[in-house]
């Protein structure tokens, strides 16, 4: 027997996200548009600036939040440390603490939240090799820490399994995805090209 025409057009939360926040999405990658053929690496500090400030505001309140204990037996690599490194290797000043807008979100809202901050993990191996001066070797321009410790896919596919085994009604997606959008404009808020978060020591 076939599915059900309504079982095969109701939309994953996944997809919900992926759709809804589209253009915050677009928007917040706009932001760092030819970031690799900035020979002065200015965007790219901006880039480790940004993910330093976005995760040391963030993961405390993941941490605090109901997917506290979504968690591998071997723990990823430690995003902000790799950021703190990064910035301190290109020079950057340090950061004054940001508040996250969503300081204590429900279970939906911290999938909003983890989407965001998780999903960035995809492109991370595509930046590694554009920001390799061969591809032949190992050898970049600038430091990758950051970018190494985002390359570990696992985090990612497992809030993408926890959230498939959460139902969902309208109004859980609608929290989910307004998370997302405010973590995506949060992100954008902390790349500005003036921001003193860039500044070099």
């Amino acid at each position: 027997m076939s599915a059900s025409p309504s079982s095969q057009s109701v939309p994953s939360l996944r997809d919900r996200l992926r759709a809804d926040t589209r253009e915050a999405h677009e928007a917040l990658d706009a932001s760092f548009a030819g970031m690799f053929a900035d020979a002065t690496g200015t965007r790219y500090a901006r880039f480790i600036a940004m993910n330093r400030a976005a995760h040391a505001a963030i993961d405390p309140v993941l941490a605090a939040s109901p997917l506290a204990g979504l968690k591998d037996e071997e723990a990823p690599a430690d995003r902000l440390d790799a950021a703190h490194r990064d910035a301190l290797a290109l020079g950057l000043a340090p950061a004054p603490p940001v508040r996250f807008p969503l300081p204590g979100p429900d279970l939906f809202e911290a999938f909003g939240i983890a989407y965001v901050l998780e999903g960035s993990r995809l492109g991370a191996k595509y930046m590694l090799r554009a920001i390799k001066i061969d591809q032949r070797t190992d050898d970049v321009r600038w430091p990758t820490d950051y970018l190494e410790a985002s390359s570990d896919a696992r985090p990612f596919t497992r809030l993408l399994d926890r959230m498939a085994a959460e139902r969902a009604d309208e109004p859980a997606i609608r929290r989910a995805v307004e998370a997302a959008d405010v973590t995506f404009r949060f992100f954008r808020s902390l790349c500005g090209d003036d921001d003193k978060r860039t500044t070099r020591a």
